[in-house]
């Protein structure tokens, strides 16, 4: 069977996965713009350099020709002093570039936990969505950072139900176990249902997710749901012939 992560619905999501280069891309800057000496101190985390550059004259939210700013570049490489500096200077924190990146985006996707804490108390929202679909959380949750997860669920007032499925779903099947644990104690239905009424525990099976299964079965996922196509998480483990999966899928369906 073959088998997708996430709906139609999160065409999004499909675009953000396919575009990661982009979001690598602005992770690790751009040599074809032309950085001014802020940027490069922001890049830097040079908070001495930031700082004299600045008492100088600078614009703290001077743009490169893409509309990259000091501050998603500081994000982007995880210099929390530097991020803090610069909104201390006036730097905007909800700034977006070209692509419609925050400063946000940048270091979610990095993982880069004090800066997205430091840019949530400082205003920036948490729900923004760039060009290709791409949110703090959806890239935290693909690239396996929990505790960015958790703190991303502090601040988002309400989930969108299905949204939140399908990243159960997409981080059951990249094997991303924090990021489930995160998402289950922020309430995500475990049960909760993506592309053709497949299951988190389904996912798991079909990408040989051990750790997961035991997750989810620990939190009460229901190994008997079957999806449109009559299948289980057992009958999808035992196409994949993965005898673990298997073993513990039998266990929890049989009557103890």
């Amino acid at each position: 069977m073959a088998f997708a992560l996430i709906s139609h619905r999160a065409v999004p999501w499909r675009t953000t996965l396919i575009l990661l280069l982009l979001l690598a891309t602005l992770l690790g800057g751009c040599s074809r713009e032309v950085y001014t000496s802020l940027m490069n101190a922001a890049k830097d985390g040079n908070v001495e350099a930031i700082a004299r550059v600045l008492d100088s004259g600078a614009d703290v939210n001077e743009r490169t020709t893409e509309g990259k700013r000091a501050l998603m570049m500081a994000a982007s490489e995880g210099h929390a002093d530097a991020v803090q500096l610069l909104i201390e200077r006036g730097a905007e924190v909800n700034a977006a570039d070209s692509y419609n990146t925050t400063a946000l985006i940048v270091a979610a996707t990095g993982g880069h936990d004090a800066v997205v804490a430091l840019l949530l108390e400082n205003g920036a929202n948490p729900q923004a969505r760039d060009d290709s679909g791409g949110s703090p959380l959806v890239n935290a949750c693909y690239f396996g950072h929990d505790k960015t997860v958790r703190l991303l669920l502090d601040k988002i007032p309400a989930l969108d139900k299905q949204d939140s499925e399908e990243l159960l779903l997409l981080a059951s099947g990249l094997g991303h176990a924090g990021v489930v644990a995160a998402l289950l104690d922020g309430g995500v239905d475990v049960n909760g249902r993506g592309l053709k009424q497949r299951t988190a525990l389904m996912a798991a099976a079909a990408f040989n997710q051990p750790e997961v299964i035991r997750l989810l079965l620990e939190h009460d996922a229901d190994p008997k749901a079957r999806d449109e196509d009559g299948e289980t998480a057992l009958s999808v483990a035992e196409g994949k012939g993965n005898k673990e999966i298997i073993g513990l899928l039998q266990a929890a369906t049989t009557p103890s």
